[in-house]
């Protein structure tokens, strides 16, 4: 069985439109931010950081934190509530696709999951992010960035007291330099770690709620293939899953890594073999252009120009991508290991020595 083509194009524009819904979500941060940095300038221009005791630090600490926690707070519930009805609607969008996958003359509606049920898989189902915080429920790993963010700053008032810092300059530590453009302070971290919990909680939540469908529809579907983004930003782990299948009842789901980009699509019983015209969008050194749906990302990634290569994979990898000999399935499968985590190139070449021999490195 073969992906339908029209339900691979829905997939890959849906993933478009998601991407744009993170950035959206991401902005509704921004006066937030500004909250954030109006109180704690405000709790420290009350008086001078070198005068305090220990014990009126201690309380200074506790005041900035319960703003910050409040602001916070009123933020991830927010955050929170826009996922759930993003849960719904991609629960319903899945539905749709499956029924526009069905072949001229057969009327298929999809079922859709109970709300109860998208919103138990959303927040009970654990994350496949891999590595270090992999596996936590998404109200953990919003609540724990947001609970990172005001240690960072309580953390960096602590400290400025102890080094005997004025009270000027912490608050540029933490606001930043107008020479830099603010990019430099702590603020400026926690605006791009909202940025990477909020790309990644959506991918969560996409998948999860397509995935309740899916379950609802395991008379039609038996399992779900990856598709990765092609183009050079694309990270080690999704390059190696792009077009691998998994039964519809196990395996991982994306997101593989903050910022994931990867989907799936559906394989259906009554899909008909992608045909030679099927294609995929990609991003290569000349731009956007459409090419056989057919080609992994690694397929496609031989068709393109050397730099472009050393840009995907590095130089090395690169390298031992096109002089070490080995298939495209080969040096795929060299990139994770057996839980789809990324191994590094001392791990490759202990697995291949030959091919880095070829290759000379």
């Amino acid at each position: 069985m073969a992906v339908n083509q029209a339900v691979l194009d829905a997939t890959i524009r849906h993933s478009v439109f998601l991407e744009k819904l993170k950035a959206g979500e991401v902005k509704k941060f921004a006066p937030f931010l500004k909250e954030i940095d109006r109180a704690v300038r405000e709790q420290l221009t009350k008086s001078d950081l070198t005068e305090y005791s220990v014990k009126r630090l201690n309380k200074l600490l506790d005041e900035v934190d319960s703003l910050l926690l409040g602001i916070f707070d009123r933020y991830t519930d927010q955050l929170s509530l826009d996922l759930i009805d993003l849960a719904n609607y991609e629960a319903q969008f899945e539905a749709t696709a499956l029924g526009r996958a069905a072949p001229v003359g057969v009327t298929f509606d999809g079922v859709i999951p109970t709300a109860a049920a998208i919103r138990t898989a959303v927040f009970s189902n654990p994350l496949s992010v891999r590595g270090a915080g992999g596996g936590k429920l998404l109200k953990s790993f919003i609540t724990d960035w947001s609970t990172a963010e005001r240690d960072r700053v309580n953390g960096a008032i602590r400290q400025g007291f102890f080094e005997g810092q004025t009270n000027f300059k912490l608050i540029r530590r933490i606001r930043g330099t107008k020479a830099a453009g603010y990019s430099d302070g702590i603020l400026a971290t926690t605006s791009r770690n909202a940025s990477t919990v909020v790309h990644t909680a959506i991918q969560h939540v996409a998948s999860q709620a397509r995935m309740e469908t899916i379950k609802e529809n395991t008379d039609v579907v038996s399992e779900i293939e990856m598709v990765a983004t092609l183009d050079s930003k694309t990270s080690q782990q999704c390059r190696s899953m792009d077009k691998r299948r998994f039964p519809v009842d196990s395996g991982p789901r994306p997101p593989f890594h903050p910022n994931c980009r990867t989907t799936f699509v559906p394989v259906t019983k009554w899909t008909k073999f992608l045909s030679k015209d099927a294609t995929r969008a990609s991003v290569g050194p000349n731009g956007g252009d459409q090419v056989a749906a057919s080609l992994s990302y690694y397929d496609w990634l031989k068709l393109q120009p050397s730099a472009f290569q050393d840009q995907a994979l590095g130089p090395i990898r690169a390298k031992l991508f096109r002089d070490g000999g080995l298939t495209l399935e080969r040096f795929s499968e060299l990139q994770l290991d057996r839980n789809f985590l990324p191994l590094t190139l001392d791990q490759m070449k202990t697995l291949e020595p030959l091919a880095f021999e070829r290759a000379g490195i």
